[in-house]
């Protein structure tokens, strides 16, 4: 599923509006008829006199809720209406599609201002009883606090409902862009996304307002949408299996690269195994680690199929990194590593030294933030993996911006660095420097854990290693992980 912005989504309406000849009404047309398509698939297609409560506003939103309404009269579903809001504001397309629901014979109830104590009563026995509840009041315009009386009717539906609850693009209440709730937001188990999906809903508090995911289709050719600037898109196992390496029967450990990790430090050395192990996991055929001298004693053998070497740091050991870089076809740096000079250099050596790409995660994030110009040794060939943390230190702000436009922030970096940027998260961003960015949405709390992160190094310098751009091994590896 592609993610695109509230403005870019208004530009491919009206681009369809000019260059197809398709009229504002027909796109209506076709969001409401693709919603009511969505409902029927989940609770069948004949209404039976089943009660289906329709909440619709005043802008586009409502325009198509009118026309869910009175689909779904058609389909024997009896109807309760409500328009909330000033009906003299209506768009010349919505107060078509207006007309023509009363006129097919479904009445609404009309709010200008939020309703009284027996009004809200009825309100609430008709959500209660229904079998499905359509949210149309507010749509990707709204960016305050929504206004009475819409306020009132979003907060109605607080998801204690039985029947399905579905959002016509959002729910009303969530801020298209960043995902902020809007004073209230209404609870949903369905968002039928009108074109693309809008980056709101997966940012922030609104994840868990919006349900199961999907896009309706509203006859915008797929090549528009794929072509805007900066286009965004889900990550999902079924879309991204295709970028697993194949291993050939016959194939031997040479065939899928050999990866040199450096990680580790004395009381850190577990970082340097739970890369390790990953990328020994994750497929890669050699692996060869470098860690500091006082702990590769205790690390070699722990991980029989893993070679371990002892490496200080600092300029008088760059002939060694010269010979074990040879043949090396990846770098995964920074899993309890260190931030002294000696670590600093070698992160500078295996950066300047080397042609293959590297993965940076932990403490070479934070060599990286205090000396940025070392990415300047390898454009195009650095993946850096940070949490919102590293990421503030990396964009020289503060954790609480970043968290708030986590794409924004990922894009930054991207541009900055010349890399992909992995910033790790409940819902993970992988972003390009193109502009184009993905969202993992998978969120488990079993990565809330010391060493999820580098476990995520060693998995994304594996896959690298075997001949993946860093922009799949980054996709891969964080539906892997």
């Amino acid at each position: 599923m592609r993610i695109i912005t509230p403005a870019q989504m208004q530009a491919l309406d009206q681009r369809a509006i000019e260059e197809l000849g398709l009229p504002g009404a027909v796109l209506m047309e076709t969001a409401g008829r693709g919603v009511v398509a969505a409902i029927t698939e989940r609770i069948g297609a004949r209404g039976d006199g089943r009660l289906a409560t329709v909440l619709c506003g005043v802008g586009n939103n409502g325009g198509d809720g009118f026309v869910v309404a009175r689909e779904l009269h058609y389909r024997g579903f009896r109807v309760h209406a409500y328009t909330v809001g000033d009906r003299g504001n209506l768009s010349d397309d919505a107060k078509l599609h207006y007309k023509v629901m009363q006129t097919a014979g479904v009445k609404d109830r009309h709010y200008t201002k939020p309703p009284d104590k027996r009004d809200i009563g009825g309100l609430r026995r008709s959500l209660m009883r229904s079998a499905v509840i359509v949210d149309a009041l507010v749509g990707i315009g709204a960016q305050t606090e929504l206004r009475e009386p819409s306020q009132t009717f979003a907060a109605q539906l607080d998801g204690r409902h039985q029947g399905l609850v579905v959002a016509v693009d959002l729910p009303s209440g969530i801020h298209a862009l960043n995902g902020d709730i809007l004073g209230v937001a209404s609870h949903c188990d369905l968002t039928c996304a009108i074109g693309a999906l809008k980056i709101g809903v997966l940012c922030g508090d609104a994840p868990k307002r919006c349900g199961e995911l999907m896009v309706v289709d509203i006859g915008i050719p797929p090549a528009w949408v794929d072509g805007v600037d900066g286009v965004g898109e889900v990550m999902n196992v079924a879309g991204d299996a295709h970028l697993m390496p194949v291993r050939d029967e016959r194939a031997h450990k040479g065939r899928f690269g050999h990866l040199f990790i450096a990680a580790g430090s004395p009381g850190r050395s577990g970082a340097a195994l739970l890369a390790s192990r990953a990328a020994m996991r994750s497929g890669v055929g050699l692996c060869t680690l470098a860690t500091s001298g006082e702990i590769r004693s205790r690390l070699e053998g722990v991980v029989p199929d893993l070679m371990v070497e002892a490496v200080r740091g600092g300029s008088s050991e760059k002939q060694k990194v010269i010979k074990l870089l040879d043949g090396k076809s990846a770098i995964a740096v920074g899993p309890g590593m260190g931030t002294a000079s000696a670590q600093l250099e070698l992160l500078k050596q295996l950066v300047e030294l080397s042609s293959c790409p590297i993965v940076m995660d932990a403490d070479a994030l934070t060599c990286l933030a205090n000396k940025p110009e070392i990415a300047e040794g390898a454009p195009h060939r650095l993946v850096l993996t940070p949490h919102p943390g590293e990421m503030a230190r990396l964009l020289g702000r503060d954790i609480e911006s970043i968290q708030r436009d986590r794409v924004a922030a990922a894009q930054e970096a991207a541009v900055q660095f010349k890399a992909i940027v992995v910033l790790k998260g409940a819902r993970t961003v992988v972003a390009a420097p193109n502009g184009r960015f993905a969202i993992s949405n998978s969120p488990t709390p079993a990565l809330a854990k010391a060493g999820s992160g580098d476990v995520l190094c060693g998995v994304i310098g594996a896959l690298l290693a075997q001949g993946l751009t860093s922009g799949a091994a980054a996709r891969l590896g964080v539906l892997v992980h």
